[in-house]
């Protein structure tokens, strides 16, 4: 038994957040079935030099090829969400409401549906109808020039923080919100994320600085951001990295008594240019050894003391496991689906069958391509 078993959810979304966020609710039990445009499918299938981000993203999942410009394809959408229990959809604003399947006429058919839109900029504003990527969201919040040099070229990440952060994990939230309020009084309702608002919790520092303050926080002055000694990065012998986070007072005491400098323990929060003196002579200290002979002498110190490591470094030390998913649940755990993502319409036949739709008919929708219906993988041959 898990959480979501039982819940049905039509996803239209395409590309990274709305994959992420289906698959997050997928892990838990949740029937995802792929809504998607005969012939080419979700457009992430074809980024160039990615197609493996798809197949990532989308295990475990069923796909309907339907025709949502087609009276008889919107028909059959509408049939789908009467009884489904999520609709989530990533379409610029009211592209839903133009096709006559928005929130408006689905919730009429299905009062218990929890709509869920995740957009770029918002369903309304002086940006709704842009269109847009996490580099643009990041850079439209604030956050690209918060994590760029101060005189340089800005710093593209290597991860996808609006995206993810702000889209795919606030709109889960928000369906769970949906699904937890219509426990108490058997309707659903709309949820609206949108990722560049996504970002307020991911800027809560510098938005509380800007508020109380009245100015934006100065890249490496702050204490989050380098301008102390005990939170901070220092280079190891072998070139390597460590990062400190000593922040509570005891784990900075901890730290100075084992690297024999505890002269520094009643200056941790001291201005320039002791801190400056301080970082320097960590420096000196933590040349001394390897960045791994550091981790080892220092882990069980209670200190915060940890090396950087590479992502490679990290799956190989047990961080991220595969088939498990990154909430852990004591009696009703999920599971991270296994095997490959589904073909464009690998069960368009199946799920329609399932709500009604006879053979005949389904012949007919794929023959006038309302449908398409890919057929299933075969079984991998017994060596």
């Amino acid at each position: 038994m898990r959480p979501l078993d039982g819940i049905v959810i039509l996803d239209l979304t395409r590309f990274l957040p709305g994959a992420v966020a289906t698959m997050s609710l997928a892990s838990f039990g949740a029937e995802v079935i792929k809504i998607e445009r005969p012939g080419s499918g979700d457009p992430a299938r074809h980024v160039e030099g990615a197609a493996w981000l798809f197949e990532e993203t989308n295990r475990g999942k069923k796909s309907i090829a339907l025709n949502l410009k087609d009276e008889r394809g919107k028909q059959l959408f509408s049939k789908l969400a009467s009884t489904a229990d999520i609709v989530i959809e990533s379409f610029r604003p009211n592209v839903m409401t133009r096709l006559g399947i928005g929130y408006e006429h689905l919730s009429s058919l299905n009062e218990r549906l929890i709509y869920a839109a995740l957009s770029g900029y918002g369903q309304s504003g002086p940006y709704a109808e842009l269109a847009g990527h996490d580099i643009n969201y990041i850079a439209m919040s604030g956050l690209l020039q918060l994590i760029s040099p101060a005189d340089g070229i800005p710093v593209i990440p290597e991860i996808q923080l609006a995206d993810v952060a702000a889209g795919s994990l606030q709109i889960v939230i928000g369906i769970l919100l949906g699904l937890q309020e219509r426990e108490k009084t058997g309707r659903g309702q709309r949820v609206d994320v949108s990722m560049v608002g996504g970002m307020t919790d991911l800027l809560a520092l510098p938005l509380a600085a800007l508020r109380a303050r009245g100015c934006v926080l100065k890249r490496g002055k702050e204490l989050l951001s380098g301008a102390y000694a005990c939170y901070n990065v220092y280079r190891a012998k072998d070139d390597r990295w460590l990062a400190v986070g000593a922040l509570e007072p005891k784990f900075w005491a901890n730290l100075c008594r084992h690297l024999q400098c505890e002269e520094l323990i009643a200056d941790q929060f001291s201005s320039e240019p002791r801190q400056c003196h301080m970082k320097q002579k960590l420096a000196c200290i933590f040349m001394a050894r390897t960045a791994e002979e550091w981790f080892t002498l220092l882990r069980d110190q209670d200190c915060c003391v940890t090396p950087l490591r590479t992502l490679r470094e990290a799956v190989a030390d047990g961080q991220f496991k595969k088939e498990v998913p990154s909430i852990g649940l004591a009696r009703t755990a999920g599971v991270v689906a296994q095997g490959p993502a589904p073909l464009i319409g690998e069960h368009s036949w199946e799920v329609l069958e399932r709500y009604g739709v006879s053979r005949p008919e389904l012949q007919a929708l794929q023959d006038s391509e309302v449908i398409q219906a890919s057929k299933k993988r075969s079984p991998p041959e017994k060596a």
